[in-house]
């Protein structure tokens, strides 16, 4: 009897203790409603903020992937871009090239004078790989008449000045030496036979000093009845 009496005041403390507990939360419990709290209202909340979070990173993986769409296709574009000018760049270039051709072909067939024969159509100087090595390039054309094939020699002078005074020199005074050149320059290579026309191409090196101003062609034709052509050039106008 004794010892369940001495019990006794510790299970009514826990009893207490419980109480007090469950009274508080009770309190607890009856404040939130009060003021308007759910705790049903604050799952489905809870679900709601959840279900929005879903759907705002949905919408972002959406945008993320139609902007890699985005940057692909313009990446794309600009390559297909590059690809159409570098065409359309050949392209010109091969239409420029077809109407100079054209061009040339026109001044052989049906010059703009009319008059038929032999004559320069183009002269051009451009400079070599050397210092004072210049390439001369001079292409000749029978115009018109094409029954028979031409013949001659190609002559060459350049007209200038050196230290003040006015000097000239023959196309075989301004070919390179053969030990320095490793070619057979020569006056061999100023002949020219042909039926159409012909390109020929020197190689000069100028005189130090020397300021080259004209260059005077002659074409001296090996048929005896035909007429020598002359015809100058300004230096200025044929050097690249």
């Amino acid at each position: 009897m004794n010892l369940r009496h001495e019990g006794n005041p510790i299970l009514i403390y826990g009893i207490g203790v419980l109480l007090v507990l469950a009274f508080g939360y009770l309190c607890f419990e009856l404040g939130r409603y009060r003021s308007g709290y759910s705790v049903l209202d604050q799952r489905r909340q809870n679900t709601e903020y959840a279900q929005l979070f879903a759907d705002e990173k949905a919408a972002t993986e959406e945008l993320e992937r139609q902007l890699a769409i985005f940057e692909t296709s313009r990446e794309i574009d600009r390559e297909t871009y590059a690809q159409v000018e570098a065409n359309l760049g050949e392209l010109q270039a091969q239409i420029q090239a077809q109407e100079e051709e054209l061009v040339f072909y026109r001044g052989i067939v049906s010059p703009q004078d009319g008059v038929p024969g032999l004559r320069i159509q183009s002269l051009e100087v451009v400079p070599a790989d050397a210092e004072r090595h210049y390439l001369l390039r001079i292409v000749l054309v029978q115009a018109i008449v094409h029954s028979r094939r031409v013949a001659g020699v190609v002559r060459l002078q350049l007209q200038g000045s050196r230290d003040g005074q006015a000097v000239s020199f023959d196309l075989e005074e301004l070919l390179p030496e053969r030990s320095e050149s490793g070619s057979e320059n020569g006056a061999d290579d100023m002949a020219y036979e042909f039926r159409y026309f012909q390109g020929l191409e020197f190689e000069l090196v100028l005189p130090v000093g020397f300021e080259p101003a004209n260059v005077q062609v002659e074409i001296w034709p090996s048929e005896p009845r035909s007429e020598r052509l002359t015809q100058s050039f300004e230096w200025s106008a044929i050097s690249g």
